[in-house]
């Protein structure tokens, strides 16, 4: 069991060429219903102005680092910021205003958690709501559905105790993406954690979101599921693992299969051929899927 934590909540905002957004989430923490935080940017090597932008609020505080990635990004912002309690809040993304409130009075409540979690709404790239919902509330058995899903949508939406992400190493730099997700898994394996439901995010849809890669998102994902098997611990962690893997190849790998058929009927070949090769290293069967979608 963790120590009762101090009130104050530092938030870290990593970003990579969001100088567009930034201000956005900035002035969400800022507008908070909690009275106590600390903001720290953390600059990724961008070449925009994100860091002349956050220059323009008094309090914040930013760090300059080579491009190395969000992880690396993550990890300064934790090692550079004091409070007992963190949030990382990506730069295109905001905190709606009892997010910080309704995360620490959840987590003060239960000592014994690594961290709790919120629910998450989609906004576009002007920031108008484009989906409402859909999340699942997980209440019991997180490591076990976790294997088999990442039902936390929004990393944004956490919570953490500092100890608990210092005592598992923090993030995993050599992921390119799917880190919030293994540090999820590692944190759910020895610890409890608490999903409260509420809405305390909004998470933007645009053009440039790691997300919008499946090829990414399917070599890392599946590198974070197939990282848990030596810690698994019984046959039915196994078996949620194995549905994780199967999961996690017909979401991204159908969502690759797909862009690539785009992109070779959009005469881009040479991305529709890396991500064939993507394909055929990680979902070997989706190559299956291309005759239909690229006829």
């Amino acid at each position: 069991m963790y120590g009762a934590p101090a009130s104050p909540v530092s938030v870290v905002v990593p970003c990579f060429n969001q100088g567009h957004f930034l201000p956005e989430a900035i002035e969400s923490v800022l507008g908070q219903s909690h009275p106590a935080v600390k903001v720290t940017v953390v600059d990724d090597g961008s070449d925009d102005n994100s860091y002349e932008v956050a220059g323009r609020y008094p309090g914040v505080r930013r760090l300059r680092q080579p491009h190395r990635g969000v992880a690396a990004a993550r990890n300064l912002g934790l090692a550079e910021s004091a409070g007992e309690l963190v949030v990382f809040l990506d730069a295109d993304d905001r905190l709606l205003p009892e997010a910080l409130e309704v995360g620490v009075e959840s987590l003060l409540a239960r000592p014994q958690v690594a961290f709790v979690a919120g629910t998450s709404r989609d906004v576009g790239g002007d920031g108008s709501v484009i989906r409402e919902g859909g999340q699942s509330l997980v209440t019991q058995d997180h490591f076990l559905h976790l294997l088999e899903d990442c039902y936390i949508w929004s990393g944004s939406s956490i919570v953490y105790r500092r100890g608990a992400i210092e005592a598992v190493g923090g993030f995993d730099e050599r992921l390119a993406a799917g880190d919030d997700y293994d540090l999820y898994l590692r944190l759910a394996h020895g610890h409890p954690i608490y999903c409260h439901g509420r809405v305390v995010t909004e998470y933007r849809r645009h053009g440039t979101n790691t997300t919008r890669d499946p090829g990414v998102v399917l070599a890392s994902q599946l590198r974070v599921l197939k990282s848990q098997r030596p810690s698994l611990r019984d046959r039915r962690e196994a078996a949620a693992r194995r549905r994780g893997i199967r999961n996690t190849r017909a979401a991204h790998g159908g969502a690759l299969a797909d862009r690539i058929s785009s992109d070779w009927r959009g005469h881009r070949r040479r991305r529709a051929l890396r991500g064939v090769a993507t394909l055929a290293r990680h979902d070997p069967r989706g190559l299956l899927r291309l005759p239909s979608r690229m006829g």
